[in-house]
């Protein structure tokens, strides 16, 4: 089979002016959350006509690529995955899940900044366990890693279960990450009860108000974003 190099194919699409404002956006300077991380300076949209055009990849290749200094090759094979886990999904082809899911989990080292678990790990992680492929238990064990990254994948891998209406996994997930040091998950816990909230707007109100003196302010903030004003002012204050 011929040999598919998704770096040559991004560069068609690579500009300077893209590369500094990814190193800036995301965060790579000394210290900070993506420091290390090299971007070529492609823009998302473009890596997913990348990803499209590949998805007769073979996992060989593929682990080649998801394991490149490069952000927009991993993203491009990140990419990869999760449309060819929906057109399994699609199909029913249950096989072709768990290989996906297995590849998945062996490379989470490579799964390393936060948009690269926001666009993956509810469509593959978390579609697997509401598939019966992978155990729940997973998440918790996610959740306590000491990598940033995976307890990220941990909690943003509730989303496709609360889009099923299956809430109680992010809230008792959420509990348990109150006490996070990074801002990224305190942000990624107030997404998710965010999303939480659009479906049960009770249950969230009830365990922010249960919680109120461990819950960090940016979650607070994220959780109740789409509230009302007068309900969001009084939510802050805790005079719910």
């Amino acid at each position: 089979m011929k040999e598919i190099n998704l770096k040559n194919e991004l560069q068609k699409y690579a500009s300077i002016e893209r590369k500094k404002t990814n190193e800036w956006f995301f965060k790579t300077g000394k210290g900070q959350y993506g420091e290390g991380d090299i971007f070529m300076g492609v823009r998302v949209p473009d890596v997913r006509k990348v990803a499209k055009k590949n998805l007769d990849i073979t996992f060989t290749q593929l682990q080649k690529n998801i394991k490149s200094q490069l952000h927009e090759v991993r993203l491009c094979a990140i990419l990869i995955l999760v449309e060819n886990n929906k057109k399994a999904l699609k199909i029913k082809d249950k096989k072709s899940q768990k290989q996906i899911l297995d590849f998945y989990m062996k490379n989470l080292k490579y799964i390393n900044n936060w948009d690269l678990v926001d666009l993956s790990a509810h469509y593959i992680l978390g579609q697997a366990i509401l598939d019966g492929l992978e155990q729940e238990k997973k998440l918790d064990e996610l959740i306590k890693s000491k990598i940033l990254w995976e307890r990220r994948v941990g909690i943003i891998a509730t989303w496709i279960m609360i889009r099923e209406s299956k809430l109680k996994t992010t809230l008792r997930l959420s509990k348990k990450l109150l006490n996070d040091k990074e801002d990224l998950m305190h942000k990624a816990v107030g997404w998710m009860l965010r999303e939480v909230w659009k479906r049960d707007e009770k249950i969230v109100e009830e365990f922010l108000i249960k919680n109120y003196n461990n819950v960090p302010r940016t979650t607070l903030r994220y959780a109740i974003e789409k509230m009302k004003e007068p309900k969001r002012k009084r939510m802050l204050k805790n005079t719910l």
